[in-house]
C-alpha cells in the first residue's frame, strides 16, 4: 500500500481491539494487537501497516518467543482504523470484513 510514512508514523505501536466479523459466533472474541508501521526498504517514504496479534501463552520459559499473527491493511482498512479511535486515547478498533479473514 503506497502511504507517506510521516503521516502515519504516529499509529506505531498504538493499541488496537480486534473484533470478529459477526461478533454473534459462540466463539467469536476481540484480541488484543499492535499496530506495525514500517517503511518499504526498496521505496523511500513508502509504508506497511498491519495489526500484530501476539500469542504470549505460546512462548515458554526456555525463551522461545511469543507467536505472532499479522493482519495486512489496505489503504481502506487503514482509513477504517483511524476513524476507529476511541476519545483521544490512541486506542483503535478493527473489525475484520468477511472476507475472509478472521480473527488468528
Amino acid at each position: 500500500m503506497d502511504i507517506d510514512f510521516e503521516k502515519f508514523r504516529h499509529l506505531d505501536g498504538c493499541n488496537v481491539l480486534v473484533k470478529p466479523a459477526r461478533p454473534d459466533d459462540q466463539n467469536a472474541v476481540g484480541l488484543r494487537g499492535t499496530i506495525r508501521v514500517h517503511e518499504l526498504p526498496t521505496n523511500q517514504g513508502i509504508v506497511k501497516i498491519e495489526i500484530v496479534v501476539s500469542y504470549p501463552e505460546r512462548s515458554d520459559m526456555n525463551g522461545r518467543p511469543a507467536h505472532e499473527e499479522i493482519i495486512p491493511l489496505s489503504h481502506t482498512d487503514v482509513m477504517r482504523l483511524l476513524n476507529s479511535e476511541i476519545g483521544d486515547t490512541r486506542v483503535y478498533e478493527f473489525t475484520l470484513d468477511d472476507g475472509g479473514r478472521s480473527v488468528p
